[in-house]
């Protein structure tokens, strides 16, 4: 997909956009000028559609490589300028720039306008407006979608090379972009995109690969005559180096947690407040937090299934003289089915909640109920604790090693997902003991 600035040559020409030969010469009138200047609003601010666009971007980034952005852009509408190597530069800006900018590109309107589905599609995934190549008129054409874009307070994006570099070297930019800068007196922010065009080359194949946004600094179109500095500016971003691979400040943060004691104390704790009230199952503390660390998630779930003996024994106290503690989200079934795994084997009968998806205070709490002796009861809980946490953390750990590179990215994302899924299976196992 490309957003290219129309361009003179090639089977995406727009006549005139490049050398001013479509009906438009040199700075408009000053009477046209304010009119135009006018047209520019202020800052759209947050909006569903873009925020959406930004998010789903900037994860697919994560997911095939990482994504960085260096420096900042003001927040007014401006005209953005980048080199473009590749059709991930449209999806690369959309994902630097957070909704309120809702900044948006221009596109061809005879090949990416010239079918509905396409169109729509464009419109879901980037949110162009199109722009005529064919027929003349192709700059006033560029000044109609510019007008739209900046009218409404938005951002536009523009490639001045006019189409995809083959080899990632910076290709001549042409003056349309600063035109339009000036003739609606907006800044013009030179952008350089690294990366995408390792990631995907022009008429290549997908490589995963980091990619980063670097950000220049905003110059008053007014005082160009041309876009030396603006490539000066660009060149100078390319040459720092290649994209450095991002890292997740949530991952950073919970593997420096595993990393020292406070990981094995917080397993310990989780398992014992699980034990007693906490509605998460001791083992989410190993998919949540230890999967930061696969190397820590075994000793973490030894950890937990000492907690969750603790808090057993305590919750089989508390109920015993009559005080049994909050269980959210257990039900009537639940209780039952303790009570009755209990009478039948003793304290036997707490190796059948590491199956039947009964939370293990339900049993703690009727052991109490029943006076279970506390010895025993801590035997078998122990036994069925650790066996059930220790494979789960063997399975945690497998998956979490073999994924590091993912998880060192979008750990945001993986506990969202995470998060979601222990929902529902919570409601399926809630809903299922209470019929």
């Amino acid at each position: 997909m490309s957003a290219d600035e129309p361009r003179t040559d090639g089977p995406e020409a727009v006549p005139g956009a490049a050398t001013g030969t479509g009906g438009h010469h040199g700075h408009a009138p000053a009477e046209a000028f304010r009119r135009l200047r006018r047209r520019v609003g202020l800052p759209p601010g947050f909006n569903v559609a873009g925020a959406l666009r930004h998010l789903a971007w900037r994860s697919a980034f994560h997911l095939v490589g990482g994504f960085r952005v260096v420096g900042a852009a003001p927040y007014e509408p401006m005209v953005v300028v980048a080199n473009h190597s590749s059709h991930a530069d449209t999806p690369a800006l959309l994902a630097a720039f957070p909704a309120p900018y809702k900044p948006v590109v221009v596109a061809a309107g005879d090949y990416w306008f010239d079918a509905a589905w396409k169109a729509r599609l464009l419109q879901i995934a980037i949110g162009a407006v199109p722009v005529r190549r064919k027929g003349g008129g192709g700059y006033e054409s560029l000044i109609e979608g510019a007008t739209q874009v900046l009218g409404s307070g938005s951002s536009l994006f523009v490639f001045p090379e006019g189409t995809r570099s083959t080899d990632g070297r910076l290709g001549r930019f042409r003056s349309g972009a600063l035109r339009i800068a000036q003739e609606f007196d907006v800044p013009i922010l030179p952008v350089a995109i690294v990366g995408t065009h390792e990631l995907l080359a022009k008429k290549g194949r997908l490589t995963p690969g980091p990619v980063e946004v670097r950000v220049g600094h905003p110059v008053d179109p007014h005082t160009l005559t041309d876009m030396k500095p603006l490539v000066a500016q660009i060149e100078g971003m390319l040459a720092a180096g290649p994209p450095v691979p991002s890292r997740s400040a949530t991952w950073r943060v919970l593997r420096g947690v595993m990393s020292g004691p406070g990981g094995m104390v917080g397993a310990v704790v989780w398992g014992f407040a699980e034990a007693v009230s906490l509605p998460v199952t001791s083992e989410m503390y190993l998919v949540l937090v230890a999967a930061a660390h696969p190397r820590r998630v075994v000793p973490a779930a030894a950890c937990l299934a000492v907690g969750s003996v603790a808090g057993v024994l305590v919750t089989r106290a508390l109920t015993e003289r009559g005080h049994r503690p909050p269980a959210p989200l257990t039900t009537r079934a639940m209780r039952e089915r303790a009570a009755r795994d209990l009478a039948t084997a003793g304290a036997r009968g707490i190796w059948q909640q590491a199956l039947n998806g009964v939370p293990v205070k339900v049993y703690a709490a009727e052991a109490g109920a029943a006076h279970v002796p506390a010895a025993p009861l801590a035997l078998h809980a122990l036994g069925a604790r650790g066996a059930r946490s220790l494979a789960v953390g063997g399975a945690v750990a497998a998956a979490s090693g073999a994924g590091a590179p993912l998880l060192r990215r979008s750990y945001g994302a993986y506990l969202g997902i995470a998060g979601a899924t222990f929902a529902v299976g919570l409601g399926l196992v809630v809903r299922r003991w209470s019929r």
